[in-house]
């Protein structure tokens, strides 16, 4: 009778591959949020006319970087809020993960720059009871 279980080789390159294939996923979700952009979800006429785009009509990307849609009637139409994932947050972990914060190594710039600032020289000067210096 043979035993047909993986090895544990074979589980430690199983586990590999799944944490690439969450990692990859991880970058994708980042870089349609990093990517996203407002003009996916709303558009405006010169008039000031703001409408949606129909969510089966939206792009990839614009899906993942919605945080969140909010229409409420008034007496006017509807207020429309369209509030995105945080941008800026994106690219930085996605710039952090490339490497692209890391101070590159070839480089021959100073780590540390030291600054020294002398003020003026004080000087006194003694006044004298009809406010003339002596």
């Amino acid at each position: 009778m043979s035993d047909k279980r993986p090895t544990v080789r074979q589980r430690r390159v199983d586990l590999e591959a799944r944490e690439a294939e969450r990692r990859e996923a991880v970058v994708q979700e980042l870089e349609a949020i990093a990517s996203g952009e407002a003009t996916d979800v709303i558009q405006w006429d010169a008039m000031g006319q703001v409408t949606l785009t129909p969510s089966d009509e939206l792009p990839a990307r614009a899906k993942r970087s919605v945080k969140k849609v909010k229409v409420t009637p008034n007496q006017f139409g509807n207020v429309i809020e369209v509030e995105m994932h945080d941008k800026l947050s994106a690219l930085r972990l996605l710039a952090k993960h490339r490497g692209l914060l890391e101070p590159d190594a070839n480089s021959s710039k100073p780590s540390m720059i030291g600054i020294n600032i002398t003020g003026p020289k004080a000087s006194i000067v003694e006044v004298d009871g009809d406010g003339e210096s002596k």
